[in-house]
């Protein structure tokens, strides 16, 4: 989500901590939607998806984007073709979708993606660092949505009950 400074450029030789945390911030705070049948459910971090759960019926859940991995900025073109790789990966593992949608607070800086049902934790990390994803959500039916940081814990930040970080 761009507006939220995913989109500066990341390399090996920089400090990444701080980028991290703020990535992780606003991951927390965006709106995320997914769509079944005809219609769209809002979901968050730290909230139950109640409706999600009774609609899907799945124990475990993944929301993953190809869009705009934050080691570079990403066209709307490269962004399309990453998530037609990403389709085409989840379409090849088996792994049942439905399209989904994350945007910030304000309701802009849109990525679009997609909830995954039941994807083991170690598959949707490895989808995830495939894609160049900082991070993914992921939960477990009856459990509130977590955010699941693809990086250590930056050095600094305090414990969040939602957030795992997974470096």
């Amino acid at each position: 989500m761009p507006e939220n400074g995913d989109d500066v450029p990341m390399n090996g030789g920089e400090n990444r901590e701080p980028q991290m945390a703020a990535l992780a911030t606003a991951y927390a705070l965006a709106h995320y939607f997914v769509t079944i049948g005809h219609r769209e459910w809002l979901f968050g971090v730290g909230q139950p998806a109640v409706d999600i759960e009774r609609e899907l019926g799945a124990g475990r859940y993944l929301f993953i984007t190809a869009w705009n991995p934050p080691s570079r900025p990403a066209t709307t073109a490269e962004n399309l073709a990453a998530d037609e790789r990403l389709q085409a990966r989840l379409k090849e593992a088996g792994f049942s979708h439905h399209s989904a949608l994350g945007c910030n607070a304000q309701g802009g800086a849109v990525e679009y993606g997609w909830i995954v049902l039941d994807v083991p934790l170690e598959s949707g990390d490895a989808l995830a660092r495939e894609f160049g994803q900082a991070g993914t959500l992921y939960w477990q039916r009856g459990e509130p949505v977590r955010l699941r940081m693809l990086s250590p814990q930056p050095a600094g930040t305090d414990e969040q009950p939602h957030i795992d970080w997974a470096g």
